[in-house]
């Protein structure tokens, strides 16, 4: 069962379905949204909303996800962003997303990466990077890790003459 916020009943948005508050189409509606807003008795906690989730779409507490931005940075807040879909892994791992859509994708995936590392599948064995290095106009740092591409043979790392620029890293049983 979801939980609406009790502040939602007195928003002066609410049925207001005439409006596109997520994408408003004419400058007309956008100024129609924000005066809404400016009038709105829960204006504050519409927009504290938005910031503690870092909301990327639509205008709350009268403010759009770009006027929202610098304001979530002021105020300590995560910057307004698109999340993965739900029923994703990244969505339960990176955002904490623990909907049941969210959690089977995740199991689906912790269960894969266990497969994968009992074979002994090439992502279980990262490289690190003991110097900078170049690769066309990218720069990858030291200590960055660099995951071998699946299906691709295993470079022998003395071969290549970098050897001394990488170390293998252990992977905990």
């Amino acid at each position: 069962m979801i939980r609406v916020p009790e502040w939602r009943a007195r928003a002066g948005c609410r049925g207001r379905v005439d409006l596109d508050f997520i994408d408003p189409r004419t400058p007309a509606e956008d100024a129609e949204c924000r005066a809404l807003c400016a009038d709105c008795p829960v204006r504050e906690q519409c927009l504290a909303e938005a910031l503690g989730n870092g909301e990327a779409w639509g205008i709350w507490g009268g403010l759009d996800a770009d006027e929202r931005e610098p304001l979530a940075e002021q105020l300590g807040h995560p910057a307004p962003m698109v999340k993965p879909a739900h029923g994703t892994n990244p969505r339960y791992a990176k955002h904490g997303c623990r909907c049941d859509a969210c959690r089977q994708a995740h199991t689906a995936y912790e269960r894969a990466r266990r497969e994968r590392r009992r074979a002994g599948d090439l992502w279980e064995r990262p490289i690190v990077l003991a110097a900078s290095i170049r690769t066309g106009r990218t720069l990858a740092g030291v200590g960055q890790y660099v995951l071998p591409l699946p299906g691709m043979p295993r470079a022998n790392v003395a071969e290549m003459g970098y050897s001394n620029l990488v170390a293998r890293v252990a992977v905990a049983a």
